[in-house]
């Protein structure tokens, strides 16, 4: 089993979570050559790697330390810790400078934003006025983030102006990935992968029709 890709800013590379080992640990793909390294390997869980916008390091959630908290690794070995929390991290996003990343927290029950630098620090919460939030995605341009929130049985897509604190639900569905204009988000719908519009609201289907689809990733 194979989950949580990320497709490296330039496209030639993809990192995810793989279960070839028995373990959740983190492989890196070259897709020109198709050559594959079992990149993070620590005991215990190695989960949701992203690539930073130089495509030189991911961040990840590992667990070896009891739970899981944010790390970043290079390509070429060496994991940084960053956080030392008592709830588990994860789903980090970079900012498009590659100074910070937002991730996901469940320190307060219900998973939370939070802000740190890509040095360390102690995470700062992100307002969004939403109980429940997970999945968060930088735009490039770096104004705006989208993430899921629950909602009843299901997920929304929710949009937040980083500049003025303003958040709106723009449509059902799960995992937003922005693309590279910082305009339109994909997101996936049960067996659905869609193209929204995010200025029109106007979504277009990408892919269907192949059993549950989730977890979309998009080069910039």
């Amino acid at each position: 089993m194979s989950v949580s890709p990320s497709l490296s800013p330039n496209g030639r590379r993809l990192a995810y979570t793989g279960y070839q080992a028995g373990y959740a640990d983190i492989y890196v793909i070259d897709l020109t050559t198709g050559s594959r390294v079992r990149l993070v390997k620590f005991p215990g869980s190695n989960l949701g790697p992203r690539f930073s916008p130089d495509g030189n390091q991911l961040a990840c959630s590992i667990s070896k330390d009891g739970n899981p908290e944010l790390y970043v690794v290079g390509l070429g070995g060496g994991a940084r810790r960053l956080t030392h929390t008592r709830g588990a991290e994860s789903s980090p996003t970079w900012s498009p400078n590659g100074s910070e990343i937002i991730y996901s927290n469940d320190d307060t029950g219900e998973p939370q934003l939070y802000r740190i630098s890509a040095g360390g620090g102690t995470g700062r919460l992100v307002p969004t006025g939403y109980g429940y939030c997970t999945e968060p995605s930088w735009s490039p341009d770096g104004q705006r983030l989208a993430f899921n929130v629950r909602s009843g049985g299901g997920f929304s897509v929710a949009v937040l102006d980083l500049s003025n604190g303003g958040t709106r639900i723009v449509t059902q569905g799960e995992n937003p990935v922005w693309g590279a204009d910082s305009r339109h988000l994909i997101y996936s719908t049960g067996s659905t992968i869609s193209l929204l519009d995010v200025p029109t609201g106007k979504s277009i289907p990408v892919v269907s029709g192949l059993g549950k689809v989730t977890e979309p990733t998009w080069s910039r």
